[in-house]
């Protein structure tokens, strides 16, 4: 349900949709929803199926990245299989892209869907893969802006709702699939989880096709959404060379092969930066565990550079001893930025609740040269999801889902980050989404008591204090960034409905003007 106040803001967006998003007329908050895509959502082919069948509720965009020019930016529709282009010089979103589907019945995009056929068993099956990314970054290739975006797969699961189903449980159309008594056996596609929305495309209740949640890859996108490139089954076939005991796991041998029926190894994160001369490609995959790099020199062609995973396997995962577990948050620290001098890769750890710094080699290795760990320990709490770095203090300041706060780490010895405070965000509202800073500003995310209620934007002080006083977006804000020159900062809001469905609010993107919001007194 819409407050009055985001109603006021929506209309205003609707009577200045034609300015330009730019100098002083800008106002503080602009909140763009997908109201006017509703009508196209059969046209798009978007995924659908939810009670309330519009774009504008089901969007829940999640992810954020801006062009170098800060005129363009990209946003993961991650529910919906699309990303979203919004115009930053008119103030509007202006197209919504459908992913479409990876076939993984074609060589080189196979799978292992089974976490009951004994082992690694990578193979082309009748199954596509909705791409339904969480992150999404921007580089530069041969003069042109791609993007590359982390294809993690989510499922709307609730109480009111599921879209959740296992292959042995479908009726399986007889002329598509002749063999169905063979392919729903428990080792061959029977315990893989897929879309129940998705599988009846001439409604005759029977399943037409086989849609899986992700694609368990990322991929290269030019700007107007075409695909230049996906790495097919690199992860998973990388993952059972390089860590075989803990392939397709939470990270340890105890959850071998666990998750080949469920996304297998989930990339979640990346980010891209120039090292070496090269563009790499930084992806942690939030499952196995560990941070895969990629040459993007070719940006049709990304390329295996290495693997890193500090897991200690043979731990108990819940035990504190297994190391840094569910890599969630990336960020890249430019040498003429990093504290030491030299670039440095931070990884945010939700599941371990630790904060890793690696060293990054120009041939595009890593070494782990710090190490922070939450304390008490929180197993699977979030208590350390998503990084960003002042520069100036030498601090990081990572999202804390355990204290539903900020943590503020010293990290002027990138070998030894330290506790240097913590943050309280129960004034702004219930708990930390996200966080980015940019000119010294820290910007913090902070979704409302009851989720589906406006959230709220934090501005502080590298010392955690109140910088200028909070604004007001849309339900559930979770990632947000600054464009380039830092004169706007963008939010993702998911507006995720409440377990069940009752309530569903509009998924959303705000457009803050900085300047303004720092004014305000």
């Amino acid at each position: 349900m819409r407050t009055p106040a985001l109603t006021a803001l929506v209309l205003s967006l609707s009577l200045t949709a034609c300015a330009r998003m730019e100098g002083p007329s800008l106002p503080l908050v602009t909140t763009l929803d997908f109201t006017s895509f509703d009508a196209q959502q059969g046209t798009l082919k978007l995924r659908g199926g939810t009670p309330s069948g519009l774009l504008s509720k089901d969007a829940e965009p999640e992810y954020i990245t801006v062009s170098a020019d800060g005129r363009a930016a990209y946003v993961t529709l991650q529910e919906s299989n699309a990303v979203a282009t919004v115009d930053l010089t008119s103030g509007r979103i202006t197209k919504v892209s459908n992913l479409g589907l990876k076939d993984h019945s074609v060589a080189g995009a196979a799978l292992d869907p089974s976490d009951k056929d004994g082992g690694v068993h990578i193979a082309t099956w009748p199954v596509y893969g909705a791409y339904m990314p969480d992150a999404i970054a921007s580089f530069t290739g041969g003069g042109k802006t791609y993007l590359i975006t982390a294809n993690e797969g989510d499922s709307r699961g609730y109480t009111g709702f599921t879209d959740e189903a296992k292959v042995s449980a479908l009726k399986l159309d007889p002329t598509v699939f002749p063999n169905a008594v063979a392919l729903q056996a428990d080792s061959a596609l029977g315990r893989l989880t897929v879309s129940r929305v998705d599988a009846d495309t001439d409604g005759d209740g029977d399943a037409d096709r086989l849609v899986a949640f992700g694609a368990r890859s990322v991929s290269v996108w030019t700007t107007d959404l075409t695909r230049v490139a996906d790495t097919g089954d690199l992860f998973e076939r990388k993952t059972a060379e390089l860590v075989p005991s803990a392939f397709n796991s939470n990270g340890t041998a105890s959850t071998f092969d666990t998750r080949s029926d469920n996304k297998g190894p989930e990339p979640e994160g990346v980010t891209v930066a120039t090292v070496g001369g090269r563009p790499l490609a930084f992806v942690g995959l939030e499952r196995t565990g560990g941070v895969m790099v990629l040459d993007l020199s070719t940006p049709a062609q990304p390329t295996f550079v290495s693997y890193a995973n500090t897991v200690d396997v043979t731990a108990t995962p819940a035990s504190g001893a297994a190391g840094d577990l569910g890599p969630e948050g990336l960020l890249f620290i430019p040498a003429d930025q990093s504290p030491d001098g030299q670039p440095i890769l931070v990884v945010a750890n939700e599941v371990s609740g630790s904060t890793t710094l690696y060293r990054v080699s120009t041939t595009g290795t890593l070494t782990r040269i710090g190490r922070y760990q939450v304390t008490p320990y929180a197993y699977d709490q979030g208590a350390a999801e998503i990084p960003a770095y002042d520069s100036a203090s030498k601090r990081l300041f990572v999202v804390n889902g355990a204290t539903k706060g900020l943590d503020i780490l010293n990290i002027a010895d990138p070998t030894a980050p330290a506790l240097a405070g913590q943050v309280n965000l129960g004034a702004y509202g219930a708990s930390a989404n996200s966080v980015t800073v940019k000119n010294g500003v820290v910007a913090v995310a902070v979704q409302a008591a009851v989720k589906t209620d406006p959230g709220k934007v934090a501005f502080l002080n590298a010392d955690g204090s109140e910088r200028a006083p909070a604004v007001t977006v849309g339900a559930l804000p979770d990632m947000l960034t600054f464009t380039p020159d830092g004169s706007l900062l963008l939010t993702a809001n998911e507006g995720e409905p409440n377990d069940d469905y009752s309530v569903d609010p509009a998924g959303s993107v705000s457009v803050i003007n900085v300047a303004k919001a720092l004014a305000k007194k």
